[in-house]
């Protein structure tokens, strides 16, 4: 080959990369089992769902961080044993992904009340499920009283205000709270009822007792949990936990009901640039 030849090759190599696009990517999220807490009934159960059934075509446009959404109450065990997945997740995207936490309320009204009255699912030996699947474990002090006078009161009133009450001081910390929430209740065992138990996780995140309590009774406070339980009522999904990303504005789940992370970051890699 001469050197006029092989001047037209590269020539011709650099002209055809330069013109060829990168095309959008496909994902097909299948039917899957959700192991998730739902609700409708308050029991966490692994139900045959389909999440969806459809081609999502994600492009690879630049955007600022992607906006996630996580369905999440302080008394769901699935969200309890999601928790190390959904840190993970954070840790690994920091600097791509803002997530927000939205509370489901999964007991309220006439279904809150004692552990084994309200969900009896517990004590029957979904915890088990949730340690195998997850590899999380429940608290001694917990499972004592779930197996014992079962004297825990189960309301997700209390905690959400909790929440909300360390979103608004310090919003960036509002992930790492809710899943303090869920550790109190499912590792610590507290009284999710009990307001004086939430004094020294509030501390550890740089919240004054005194103003943290008066916050607590402050009606202000909770309509702000009820409006979050509200945001999930009026949205498509009840079972808990679960994410979506916003796209343009829409909302598209990347899961519905627990998933482990290394098939979690499949999907959202799907809209990470």
């Amino acid at each position: 080959m001469n050197r006029y030849s092989f001047f037209w090759i590269i020539l011709f190599s650099i002209i055809n990369s330069a013109c060829t696009f990168p095309k959008p990517t496909k994902m097909k999220i299948k039917e899957n089992l959700s192991f998730s807490c739902d609700v409708n009934t308050g029991f966490c159960s692994a139900d045959h769902e389909p999440l969806n059934n459809s081609i999502l075509e994600v492009t690879s446009d630049s955007k600022p961080k992607l906006k996630i959404r996580y369905y999440y109450d302080a008394l769901c065990g699935w969200c309890y044993g999601f928790s190390p997945v959904i840190k993970q997740l954070k840790n690994t995207y920091k600097d791509q992904i803002d997530i927000d936490v939205i509370s489901g309320g999964l007991f309220l009204g006439n279904r809150a009340g004692l552990v084994n009255d309200v969900a009896p699912h517990i004590k029957a030996g979904a915890y088990k499920s949730v340690e195998l699947m997850t590899g999380v474990k429940f608290g001694a002090s917990f499972l004592e009283d779930v197996f014992g006078a079962g004297k825990m009161e189960l309301n997700s009133l209390p905690p959400t205000i909790a929440l909300c009450i360390v979103r608004e001081k310090y919003p960036e910390k509002e992930l790492a709270f809710a899943a303090t929430l869920l550790n109190a209740v499912y590792f610590d065992g507290i009284d999710p009822v009990d307001i004086n138990a939430y004094l020294t996780y509030a501390s550890e995140y740089g919240i004054d007792a005194e103003e943290f309590l008066a916050k607590m009774n402050n009606p202000f406070y909770e309509q702000m949990a009820i409006n979050e339980f509200n945001i999930f009522r009026k949205s498509k999904y009840s079972g808990m936990p679960s994410l979506v990303v916003f796209k343009n504005d829409v909302e598209i789940p990347i899961s519905k009901g627990y998933i482990g992370y290394d098939d979690l970051k499949v999907k959202l890699d799907q809209f990470i640039d």
